[in-house]
């Protein structure tokens, strides 16, 4: 989301390496305290706008996954595109970080333009690795974390269109992705981060922004 490389920003000076608590790879709070975690974001690429939310399960440095599901809404159009999705992974502590090895599968149906007799739908997989190191700020002591986090995967996406005057058509594509992050977790209960997501090697190039936010509830695990 950001053509920026956050992990460069980071004032290392000011920073100490904390305990390895939270779900560092992706920047969220820790399974340790709440086996469930509730997320929302939103998203601003070109010429459109996101909104999902989802539901994760999972155990501290262990197998998680997450349901969750969404809108796009388009410049200029008045069709939406909704999606569902639904991603794995397993978190890898390696010293005072932590890597998850991650996958993902969506569908999703739209933009449909009624007056043209035009419907589209498309479905995607993907993979690849995450990795965060949580840092603990010099104020707030243990209760605030700071914690880069980023992750590079393929992913491979498929689109089909009808058309009742031209028929049925079909494309598909593959691009790499670079996600970038910087979160704030609270209490190991609340995260909040700025995100970035880089594409390359396809025909999307783009960069878009974004925000993330999770809230981790539920019994210890």
């Amino acid at each position: 989301m950001r053509h920026l490389n956050l992990l460069t920003l980071l004032p290392f000076v000011l920073l100490s390496a904390s305990d390895l608590s939270a779900q560092a790879c992706l920047g969220l709070p820790s399974f340790a305290n709440g086996a469930i975690h509730l997320n929302v974001g939103a998203e601003f690429p070109d010429s459109a706008q996101v909104i999902a939310a989802g539901v994760g399960l999972g155990r501290h440095n262990s197998v998680f996954g997450t349901v969750g599901g969404g809108q796009v809404t388009f410049e200029g159009l008045d069709g939406k595109s909704k999606f569902g999705f639904a991603d794995a992974g397993l978190q890898l502590p390696v010293g005072r970080a932590q890597v998850c090895p991650i996958i993902g599968a969506a569908l999703s149906s739209g933009p449909d333009d009624d007056a043209l007799g035009i419907t589209v739908k498309s479905r995607s997989l993907s993979g690849g690795l995450a990795m965060g190191l949580p840092l603990a700020l010099p104020f707030g002591g243990t209760n605030l974390k700071l914690i880069p986090n980023a992750a590079i995967k393929y992913e491979h996406a498929t689109l089909d269109v009808e058309d009742e005057l031209i028929g049925s058509s079909r494309e598909t594509f593959t691009t790499g992705i670079a996600d970038f992050g910087l979160a704030l977790v609270f209490a190991d209960r609340f995260s909040i981060q700025p995100l970035a997501h880089i594409f390359f090697g396809g025909d999307n190039d783009e960069t878009s922004f974004g925000v993330f936010a999770s809230l981790s509830f539920g019994p210890r695990r």
